[in-house]
């Protein structure tokens, strides 16, 4: 029997977090509700979330009570999917009080002592984090991924770079990739039953 792994979701309420709650469903991680913003605190997922997505939300967090971003009861493995404006310094004080935090914001990404991680491309990216530990002082740590369009990028140039690749221009088209709800939600109901019609 396999060991299902807690994990806790901080900015709990947004679209980041309920794509990967949905996702989760199907994984052996156990996905718990660890904060979100303190108009969401005190609700219970179902409630303070408004969920967008196919079916419904997640029996495996419906019911479970949103806390606030702050240190405490969480799972010891963090994922932040929190907004850019405030993830700084919550990411922090949960690394600070000895959290694994996976962040997908940008705020840590540029940091010498924290690793850029794409698993399948620089695992070893990993060594950065006894330094990381040991300036900041803290007991835990903060890894972050590079942004989408990287991520799938060097996925596939990695098998190529033996071949000596010098250069590679890319274009992106992200206008509402970043956008959140507003722009989901256009989609998912006009848009989706006008293209049901044609």
């Amino acid at each position: 029997m396999q060991t299902r792994i807690d994990v806790g979701i901080l900015g709990a309420t947004g679209m980041v977090a309920s794509i990967s709650s949905s996702f989760w469903r199907a994984t052996l991680v156990r996905p718990e509700v660890a904060g979100a913003s303190d108009r969401s605190a005190g609700k219970k997922y179902k409630d303070a979330m408004n969920w967008n997505l196919a079916g419904s939300t997640p029996a495996s967090v419906a019911g479970q009570t949103v806390e606030e971003c702050k240190p405490g009861n969480a799972p010891l493995l963090l994922f932040s999917a929190m907004d850019a404006s405030i993830a700084t310094e919550i990411e922090r004080a949960f690394a600070q009080a000895g959290h694994v935090v996976v962040s997908n914001s940008r705020n840590h990404r540029m940091e010498r002592d924290v690793p850029l991680l794409v698993p399948e491309i620089n695992p070893e990216h990993l060594k950065l984090v006894p330094g990381q530990q040991q300036a900041r002082g803290w007991k835990g740590q903060i890894v972050t991924n590079p942004n989408c369009s990287t991520i799938v990028l060097t996925m596939g140039l990695a098998p190529l770079q033996q071949f000596g690749i010098v250069k590679i221009v890319a274009t992106t088209m992200q206008a509402i990739s970043g956008a959140g709800y507003p722009a989901y939600r256009p989609w998912t109901s006009s848009a989706t039953s006008s293209l049901h019609r044609q």
